[in-house]
């Protein structure tokens, strides 16, 4: 679970940007989950902002900061990671800071990086509330070995930390560099760290070719799994009641069963409609983030999606979840007049590129001081909360 990020010069995001998920403990339960007795985290967070804001740059820099834990480079010659810097300060380093919980415990991470380099990572984490030192690295300079420093209360051998300094190329974190080299058992903690973010973070995800055919089969080798989808499916009045992974001997297809009052009839998922797969799609993500501890990274959660369906996906997994966190981006304006989220301001955030600086800004909805009794959705539209497209006269002169 997240608890805090933040992230600087990265793609359309120059100053400093943070999106903070902590919460007041009287917030309502269904909307928050508790990692560790007396934190409150938001389950819910929502992007707002016109195209080209900076929505998505959002979700790719939390992504990114976890894949630089998590992935190691192929060589030393390989760029830190793919991220660009801003524009106007490409000849600065990137920052970016996550604090987050794995099983109770809180880990804070930061990390500075040029595209050829990692300058400086710090990780400490609170295993008996007070905070610690887990490791720190510095850079020393091409072709030079790093410095790494474990903290005393981590257990990691001497003879583990030489090898893991050995092995950590400049453009590797320490992390990642574990996932790619033998350690004894005194490294156990880093093992937790390094499966809990490979198995429960999951980066910005989007369907691009419609093809459901290997998430279908997963489904139907589940009955506890194909039990959820055909609930979501028939609650969705999309009138199909079963499926089939039908195959020829060299091909396989998905065939789904509509039912109608006086008969039932089989159809290919290629007749299927775009609303129609998108919402099977995200339906992994759902069962997952209800049934274990997931934290999605979602781009453009509804797209193709009645709006209402779209209400009722995040209303199952508010209501459903107990350990999990939804990170979106969305056009769905309607969104904001609905209760769920009017009376919880602190899950949205409204992104807004300023005339200044070109830089991405993002604002949490409860900062800018509305009354409670002000529709956040009215305030929206007219322009009072900014992150609308400035749009000129429809009149188009050719001459």
């Amino acid at each position: 679970m997240i608890r805090d990020f933040w992230v600087e010069n990265y793609y359309s995001i120059k100053e400093r940007q943070e999106m903070d998920f902590e919460v007041r403990s009287k917030e309502d339960e269904w909307m928050r989950v508790e990692p560790t007795p007396g934190v409150y985290l938001s389950k819910l967070g929502i992007i707002y902002g016109a195209n080209a804001s900076g929505k998505s740059n959002m979700l790719k820099a939390m992504q990114n900061v976890f894949d630089l834990l998590f992935t190691s480079r192929s060589n030393r010659n390989d760029p830190v990671l793919s991220g660009m810097p801003f524009a106007l300060t490409a000849d600065k380093p990137t920052k970016m800071y996550v604090s987050f919980f794995v099983e109770s415990v809180r880990y804070d991470y930061l990390i500075e990086y040029t595209r050829k380099h990692i300058i400086r990572e710090l990780l400490e984490y609170f295993p008996k509330k007070a905070k610690s030192l887990f490791y720190e690295r510095t850079f020393n300079g091409d072709n030079k070995q790093v410095s790494i420093k474990f903290g005393t209360n981590v257990g990691i051998k001497s003879k583990t930390t030489d090898t893991l300094i050995q092995n950590t190329l400049n453009n590797h974190t320490v992390l990642s560099t574990y996932g790619k080299v033998a350690l004894p058992d005194d490294a156990e903690p880093m093992a937790k760290l390094y499966d809990w973010i490979r198995d429960h973070v999951h980066g910005i995800l989007k369907m691009n070719d419609g093809d459901v055919l290997p998430q279908m089969r997963e489904v139907d080798a589940d009955a506890k799994r194909k039990k959820f989808y055909m609930q979501m499916l028939k609650k969705a009045d999309f009138n199909i009641s079963d499926f089939h992974v039908l195959s020829n001997g060299r091909d396989e297809t998905v065939a789904f069963v509509n039912t109608t009052s006086s008969d039932d009839f089989e159809l290919p998922d290629s007749t299927q409609s775009a609303g129609t797969i998108r919402f099977i799609a995200d339906l992994k993500y759902l069962y997952d983030a209800i049934t274990g501890s997931h934290v999605y990274m979602l781009d453009e959660l509804g797209e193709d999606l009645h709006y209402d369906l779209l209400l009722y996906y995040i209303n199952v997994f508010l209501y459903n979840s107990d350990s999990s966190q939804l990170i979106m981006t969305s056009q769905e304006t309607s969104l904001l007049a609905e209760d769920l989220i009017n009376e919880h301001r602190q899950v949205v955030w409204f992104a807004e590129k300023s005339h200044e600086t070109a830089s991405s800004v993002y604002t949490r909805a409860d900062k800018f001081g509305l009354h409670k009794n002000l529709s956040l959705y009215n305030s929206y539209r007219i322009g009072r909360l900014g992150a609308k497209p400035e749009l000129g006269s429809p009149f188009i002169d050719l001459d």
